[in-house]
């Protein structure tokens, strides 16, 4: 048993050692690719004193492989290339950082939504920058928007989540290595992961709002929107997508002026019908209410 796991372990280190001679250290590859390893040095990756990196392992060929051949003919094809803009197939790519990334958020990389669509971890990832996780670009925000570019004007509407100011980041709410959720949402669905910050609304409630309880996205838009709250519509045209407009008797009512109240003020116009107002303005428990005569969401 110990003569096996011996063997299993020397066959490891040596990456197969019928090919151990094609090895020829980082200090070989630090001659051509200087300000390379300067930058690689000072990441995660470049650690040598953590037996995990690839610096305590075979420095740069942990990832590149052999680089014997590339050494002396200096050719690009003579070596492995993981980098975003390399011919190599992406899952070939990914397969290289999933040998040492194998818990936490990469566990559901495989048939995730990113893999399915040919990206490879370093459309995302560079292994040598010596930024904050080793991203491609300096923020996050910045890696995301270059795919998702309908997202970057929402980002900058009057009503968002803090993420342009560096308060939140698209992992906040996104697993962009794979869930089990839809749009990669890190959650079983996405009610569950608003309520991690706005715990208020999540209820139980005495008398609730079917729209809140079914999904927050029915009202709210997340990335951004031109209406207060991240509203999908302002009011009552939102409220007037279940809620009919014909009379305001229990169902909403089109609250705005009738053509014979043109030039009327809003003290002659106003009337049981609730012109000019909002539905917040009595409904303002939109969200649930545990009063006993909060059937109406009023109180």
């Amino acid at each position: 048993m110990f003569f096996c796991i011996f063997f299993l372990v020397l066959a490891v280190d040596v990456r197969g050692s019928e090919n151990a001679g094609d090895y020829v250290g980082t200090e070989t590859c630090m001659e051509c690719h200087e300000e390379i390893y300067e930058s690689f040095v000072k990441n995660l990756h470049g650690i040598e004193g953590d037996p995990r990196t690839p610096a305590a392992k075979l420095g740069c060929e942990s990832c590149h492989g052999p680089g014997a051949v590339h050494s002396e003919k200096g050719e690009s094809g003579d070596i492995f290339w993981p980098s975003a803009d390399s011919p190599e197939p992406a899952e070939k790519k990914s397969d290289i950082c999933l040998e040492c990334h194998t818990k936490g958020k990469v566990v559901l990389w495989h048939s995730s939504e990113h893999e399915t669509r040919g990206l490879a971890c370093t459309n995302c990832h560079s292994m040598h920058k010596e930024n904050p996780r080793n991203l491609a670009k300096p923020t996050q925000t910045q890696v995301c928007i270059t795919c998702h570019q309908e997202i970057r004007p929402q980002l900058l509407r009057q009503s968002h989540h803090p993420i342009r100011e560096g308060k939140m980041k698209c992992t906040d709410c996104h697993n962009s290595h794979g869930t089990i959720a839809d749009k990669l949402v890190e959650a079983q669905y996405v009610n569950l992961k608003c309520f991690e910050c706005h715990a208020k609304n999540r209820g139980p409630y005495l008398w609730e709002h079917p729209p809140a309880v079914d999904e927050c996205l029915t009202c709210h838009k997340p990335h951004g929107s031109t209406r207060d709250f991240l509203l999908n519509a302002k009011q009552p045209y939102l409220c007037q997508r279940c809620h009919l407009n014909t009379i305001h008797t229990g169902i909403n009512e089109l609250q705005a002026r009738g053509p014979g109240e043109a030039r009327q003020s809003v003290y002659v116009a106003l009337n049981n019908r609730a012109f000019y107002r909002g539905c917040l303005n009595c409904h303002n428990a939109i969200h649930g209410s545990n009063h006993p005569s909060g059937k109406a969401l009023t109180r």
